[in-house]
């Protein structure tokens, strides 16, 4: 047995995050710093930071409240990370890809959809800002998403800094 095996699982497929992709996060992220600053002033910067800090509180509490819906024990293995590309509430250890899949369809859609309640009460530029952040920060994870489409559900997936596992049965 040559290939790493964790308790009955086979690892099938290792991703690799390139440096160049983390770099390219960083740098869009700025870009969409500066467009809002440069359309709207400080203004811009101001509800840029503001949407930031709200997407990410957003995406805490729709984690928190899906993971105890859905299945309480693997709440405990959710944390908040900062390691680029992965920020914000993510699993520390492994995770069933089906779970994963299913939270963060949960998570596109209660985003977008916070997003659009600050439309009617706010200006443009925040609700610009809020959409931004949000896709900024589900987009690694739909990478992972992506990659793994074909592959089954009931794997699972271990998220490390600069690559992402995914072992079957």
């Amino acid at each position: 047995m040559n290939d790493p095996i964790i308790y009955h699982y086979k690892l099938i497929r290792k991703l690799n995050l390139l440096p160049e992709m983390k770099a390219a996060y960083v740098a869009t992220a700025l870009m969409g710093i500066g467009t809002l600053a440069l359309l709207d002033g400080l203004t811009g910067l101001l509800f840029s930071l503001l949407g930031l800090l709200v997407m990410f509180v957003v995406h805490a509490i729709v984690l928190k409240i899906t993971l105890r819906r859905v299945e309480e024990p693997a709440e405990k293995k959710w944390f908040i990370r900062f390691d680029l590309p992965w920020i914000g509430p993510l699993p520390v250890s492994d995770t069933s890809l089906s779970l994963f899949r299913r939270l963060h369809l949960h998570l596109l859609l209660v985003g977008c959809c916070v997003a659009g309640l600050f439309y009617p009460w706010t200006s443009s530029s925040l609700v610009i800002a809020l959409i931004f952040w949000h896709l900024w920060l589900i987009a690694p994870r739909f990478y992972l998403l992506i990659r793994t489409r074909k592959e089954l559900g009931d794997g699972i997936i271990r998220l490390e800094g600069s690559e992402i596992s995914y072992y079957h049965r």
